[in-house]
């Protein structure tokens, strides 16, 4: 007799509910799927006993199979009956990799939203948040009149990943080229506040100048309202724009509106996830996350209740990790060039998988000779992800593909860390410029990061070698303040290898190369090293800031039209804040839902925040500029400043680094604000009083520095200037800031006009204000040798808060005030 046993079972899924016992029961699954991991299983228990709580956070070291554990959390809702059972990913490579998985373990998964197996409980539907989140999503939106798809569990993966893309989502984007009746209308309405905030910027948005960037005040944005509206209304079946417009025009008079050159950007301080009722009313939402300790971005961003996201499920311990050596060469000897770094890739490549993950085409390019592929859609990322885990490649470069891959054992060896994307949306940008250095802004690249670093190590059988290329990704594992930030095993394993890279220092690459090839070739001494410094790591209780749960609450009674309590709210979130960057941008927005029921209190309110930040929006009555004057000698404020900003040698050699790098002369107009910004700071390390006039009152030079003795440096920042020329257009600008300097200061001050542009050739009519000065490409170039070279022997000597110390030293590079126009920079050439 041949009885027949798959008649006493139910379907192609078990039935258990507990995930543990219900993956042992999977009776399809893939050989690779023998058992779960310890800490999968710790984290599927912990689930289990509290499931019936709405928002779970489950944390996972990256590679520690998150998505294996999301598959299982879905399947057991199912067998449940807390289903229909959605499971999103941040992008459709990592949607197609979860379907994947799915397959593998035997599990019934569907892609299509519309299925009834989907609706009705017996298939996991896996989708990515582009096709859950838009404003014609198949699962309906609140108010819109369509049924919404019911949907009882939802798993997000990758939750910090997914919430980039909610927000973009979220955000309304007019293009200049294709909607340019629109913009020019739109821009029209607003001109005359736009110049009240700022003329200079004005002229750039009506030239098309790319670093232009300008929020429209929100006493303008709400006055206009109902102009925006029928403008923005007459586009709503435009193939772009009626994916967004249906998902902020309920919200419309609370968004944030930002002009530039290229377009326009409207977004919500948050994006109002209520619209997407199918989340809002999901019995059990599930997100899983890497291991940074700040989960507050899932309270703005998610309206995640924080009682419950603030005790996240993890595992006992955190070094279940494969081991990781992480070097930034350039860190251990800065007279590695970028090139050197790139040649030893290659040649490491000819023995193992050497992976490169660049932010830009730009930064590929650099790497084309040596690369073997380069990937930058999500096809070629993953033709080029299966070809790297079948064999031996070589060298690969992915552009701006930072997380969702997985590489591991010889698929990925060697890892390069070549840069980190910058903010070029409107809104995003000028987001950087106002809390660039905001702890929310950096663990934002932290966290990035974390998921870079973590492509090559997916399993404790893994090994890898990261590398970091260039001064930013240095400084934020030299510094102490931004390294504590990291999850608790790569803490460790930057710990470990920053002793490593000690015993290193000033060797020449063939030496670090060496230490890379002990790794690489598995010698016993590293491998129960690296193992003993992830033993008794563990999970930190994780953080939610106090700013987080009222601001929240604040946009939500804002969105309702309940502007007093919105108010109510936001000064919860104002009074919370200890940055004062951010507390400064929260004021912000808290005088921006003041002016619904207060006028005039708003625009003391945006006074006030004026004080913690001086680079936010300027009241209707405009901001009277502040003099400033040199209040000690060169030496003392320079040691004074060095003192208070950097805590060690390598954090001052590195923030060095940095700020040279940001110095540079780039073509990309976009990273104009940042080249402004630092020569703001570059004033303060040598010692000068620094502001930024035309950016804090919006007139004024780019940057004045007070260089004692009532003597001033007018600067006019032309980094990203292409031509050989300098244009008439860039002298008049400079003369515009002579004679505000002018009228600001009186005659016992004098000031020499400097413009920063990589030639000194004016154009035919281009007459420069008498006395200028040109600082070009080269004379940045000493500049910034002269300094490093001053503040690597205070950094050796451990004497860079000496004020002598610092006298002898810029006396010895020549970069004491007297003289320092003339030895750094150069006149116009006369034709």
């Amino acid at each position: 007799m041949v009885i027949d046993f798959s008649s006493f079972g139910s379907g192609s899924a078990p039935t258990p509910t507990d995930p543990r016992v219900l993956f042992d029961a999977l009776p399809g699954r893939a050989a690779q799927y023998e058992f779960l991991r310890d800490p999968q299983g710790q984290v599927l228990q912990a689930w289990y006993d509290r499931r019936s709580e709405k928002d779970l956070v489950v944390k996972l070291n990256t590679g520690g199979g998150k998505t294996l554990v999301g598959l299982l959390i879905c399947q057991s809702s199912l067998n449940e009956s807390a289903g229909p059972v959605l499971y999103l990913a941040p992008d459709p490579y990592l949607a197609s990799q979860a379907m994947e998985q799915a397959v593998d373990l035997g599990l019934e998964v569907t892609s299509d939203p519309k299925s009834t197996r989907f609706a009705s409980g017996e298939a996991i539907c896996v989708l990515s948040l582009h096709r859950f989140v838009n404003g014609k999503s198949v699962f309906g939106l609140q108010g819109d009149g369509r049924p919404v798809t019911d949907v009882g569990t939802i798993v997000v993966d990758d939750a910090h990943a997914a919430l980039a893309t909610v927000r973009e989502k979220f955000t309304l984007s007019l293009s200049r080229a294709r909607h340019a009746e629109a913009f020019t209308a739109l821009l029209e309405l607003f001109t005359d506040d736009l110049l009240q905030q700022s003329e200079i910027t004005y002229l750039g948005l009506t030239t098309q100048d790319p670093s232009a960037v300008a929020q429209v005040p929100f006493w303008a944005w709400t006055r206009r309202i109902s102009d925006v509206s029928a403008i923005l209304n007459g586009l709503r079946d435009d193939e772009d724009l009626q994916w967004s417009w249906p998902l902020v025009k309920d919200v419309l008079p609370v968004c944030r509106a930002v002009f530039t050159g290229e377009g326009l950007e409207v977004q919500p301080p948050y994006p109002p996830i209520g619209k997407i009722a199918s989340f809002a009313r999901a019995r059990r939402r599930v997100h899983l996350t890497a291991t940074l300790a700040d989960d507050s971005i899932l309270v703005t961003d998610f309206a995640a209740d924080p009682a419950t996201v603030g005790t996240p499920i993890t595992p006992a311990s955190a070094g279940y990790l494969g081991d990781r050596l992480i070097l930034a060469p350039q860190d251990i000897n800065p007279s590695v060039t970028d090139a050197a770094v790139r040649a030893m890739a290659a040649k490491l490549a000819e023995r193992v998988n050497v992976v490169v993950l660049v932010p830009s085409h730009r930064k590929a390019a650099a790497w084309g000779p040596y690369a073997k592929i380069t990937a930058a859609d999500s096809e070629q990322i993953g033709s080029a992800v299966k070809e790297l885990r079948s064999r031996h490649v070589g060298l690969v470069v992915l552009i701006n593909k930072y997380d969702g891959i997985d590489l591991p054992r010889t698929a990925c060896e060697v890892l390069v860390l070549d840069g980190l994307p910058q903010a070029y949306g409107g809104l995003t940008r000028r987001e950087a410029i106002v809390v660039g250095d905001s702890d929310a802004m950096v663990n934002r690249q932290l966290q990035r990061i974390e998921q870079g670093m973590g492509r090559g190590v997916r399993s404790v059988n893994d090994h890898c070698v990261v590398l970091l290329m260039g001064p930013h990704l240095s400084q934020l594992i030299a510094s102490p303040r931004y390294r504590a930030r990291f999850s608790p095993a790569t803490v460790a394993q930057i710990e470990f290898s920053r002793k490593i890279a000690s015993h290193l220092a000033g060797q020449q690459l063939e030496q670090i190369e060496g230490v890379i090839a002990q790794v690489l070739g598995r010698d016993p001494g590293w491998v129960s090293a690296a193992r003993t410094a992830l033993a008794e790591v563990t999970y930190p209780q994780s953080t939610i800031s106090k700013v987080a749960a009222p601001a929240r609450r604040a946009f939500d009674q804002a969105a309702l039209g309940q502007y007093s309590q919105a108010v109510t709210h936001m000064s919860e979130a104002v009074a919370a804040a200890t940055d004062p960057a951010e507390r400064g941008f929260l004021q912000e927005q808290l005088a921006a839902y003041q002016h619904f029921t207060d006028e005039p209190r708003a625009q003391q309110t945006l006074v006030k925040a004026l004080v913690h930040n001086p680079e936010l929006l300027r009241p209707i009555d405009g901001v009277k500029a502040t003099r400033i004057k040199a209040t000690d000698t060169q030496a003392a404020l320079a040691a004074a400043y060095l003192a208070e900003k950097y805590s060690d040698r390598n954090e001052l050699l590195v923030g060095i680094d940095v700020l040279l790098d940001e110095l540079t002369y780039h073509p990309n107009p976009k990273r104009v604000p940042i080249f402004e910004r630092a020569l703001e700071r570059l004033g303060y390390h040598l010692g000068f009083e620094a502001q930024r006039p035309e950016r804090t009152t919006g007139n004024g030079p780019d940057v004045l520095w007070a260089i004692g003795e009532l003597r001033y440096l007018v600067l006019e920042a032309k980094s990203g200037a292409t031509s050989d020329k300098i244009w008439r257009s860039d002298v008049a600008q400079l003369a515009h800031s002579m004679s505000w300097f002018q009228q600001t200061y009186d005659q016992t001050c004098t000031a020499t006009p400097v413009l920063l542009h990589r030639v000194n050739t004016p154009e035919n009519n281009a007459v420069a204000p008498p006395g200028t000065r040109i600082v070009t490409e080269d004379m940045m170039t000493k500049l910034g040798e002269a300094l490093r070279k001053a503040t690597l022997a205070l950094a050796d000597a451990d004497n860079w808060s000496d004020p002598k110390a610092v006298a002898e030293q810029f006396t010895a590079h020549r970069l004491l005030a007297q003289g320092l126009v003339e030895r750094f920079s150069v006149k116009p050439r006369s034709f």
